[in-house]
């Protein structure tokens, strides 16, 4: 079975990289990427229980409707709330990365350049804990 990631990044080069990783990990994995927060958001509102993904990977500097608007909105859905949201953004600034944790309530946050392997490795540890946590 298949582990489904939401990919949002206004870019496209960004969101092939991340799928490119993503596919030719170990892991199975199946990436299903949008242009910005309202798209995300759309995509999701037609999604049931099993079909929710595991993982949502959020730029935050996007058009339309910012990471920070879209994670607001996830956050405060009772369907939606428990999927982890790791921000992948080039702010880099300490203070951002805090609002970002803390008050946005991303469970992870990275910086743009970052480590392929660091990726993978934040990606797996974020999806155990989600599937352990609907274990319960």
């Amino acid at each position: 079975m298949s582990n489904s990631i939401l990919l949002v990044d206004d870019s496209k080069t960004i969101r092939s990289h991340v799928r490119n990783i993503l596919e030719n990990s170990e892991e199975d994995y199946l990436v299903i990427d949008k242009e910005d927060g309202f798209q995300a958001l759309k995509w999701l509102s037609v999604q049931t229980g099993k079909t929710l993904p595991d993982l949502v990977i959020l730029d935050r500097n996007m058009p339309n409707m910012s990471g920070d608007d879209c994670i607001r909105i996830l956050k405060n859905d009772p369907s939606w709330k428990r999927i982890p949201v790791l921000f992948l953004t080039a702010q880099v600034e300490m203070s951002e990365l805090v609002k970002g944790l803390s008050e946005l309530q991303a469970e992870d946050y990275l910086p743009k350049p970052f480590d392929p392997r660091e990726f993978l490795a934040r990606v797996k540890v974020l999806i155990r804990i989600k599937q352990a946590e609907d274990l319960t």
